[in-house]
């Protein structure tokens, strides 16, 4: 399984995951915590996401998708149309637009379980890095992690990277702090009601 930039990027904004949505019970693993993450993903129309190694757990990414200023997403296919911008007027313009993101807002979830603590780097991702998260990392995650318990040390925190692409901008850059809380970002995603009632 590959492994995800660690300490993490610097992130827009954060959030903690109560213990109890990803772990009820006393026998959850890191697998059952996976499952249950997969199926607050699935519920909120994420429909692509990938593994990644960290010390201690996984990281579970979510697709790169474009939202508004206030962190609702944009209606599909929109929302993952962040490569097939409107066509522009000029030849050059239109050539430029297939290399870049359109302007507006961007957002990418990566949630981390993990029993080891940890701060942000110093540096926050490129949108090309956050864009190749996605395609990056491992479909599934595998065995030899999932059947680990996840345990009294473990815990579950949704890391938001946004992003804003000005017209005026070759490329969308990353937006710290964000102008929305973690929380928010991850009611208005859909993520916070479907882990809080799988």
């Amino acid at each position: 399984m590959p492994t995800f930039p660690w300490p993490p990027p610097r992130y827009s904004a954060f959030s903690t995951i109560a213990r109890e949505w990803v772990a009820p019970g006393g026998n959850a693993t890191l697998a059952s915590a996976a499952s249950r993450l997969e199926g607050a993903f699935d519920a909120a129309g994420y429909g692509e996401r990938s593994y990644y190694w960290i010390p201690g757990g996984f990281a579970l990414v979510s697709r790169i998708e474009q939202i508004r200023s206030d962190a609702t997403p944009v209606e599909p296919p929109a929302r993952w149309a962040v490569e097939t911008p409107k066509v522009s007027e000029g030849f050059i313009d239109h050539i430029r637009a297939l290399f870049n993101a359109p302007p507006g807002f961007y957002r990418a979830i990566v949630f981390t379980a993990t029993d080891q603590d940890f701060a942000a780097g110093d540096r926050a991702p490129t949108s090309n890095e956050a864009r190749n998260w996605i395609s990056s990392g491992s479909l599934r995650l595998p065995e030899t992690v999932g059947l680990r318990p996840y345990s009294e040390r473990h815990y579950t925190t949704a890391l938001i990277y946004e992003f804003e692409r000005r017209a005026d901008q070759s490329e969308a850059r990353a937006r710290v702090p964000s102008d929305s809380l973690g929380r928010v970002h991850l009611e208005r995603a859909g993520l916070w009601e479907a882990l809080a009632h799988p």
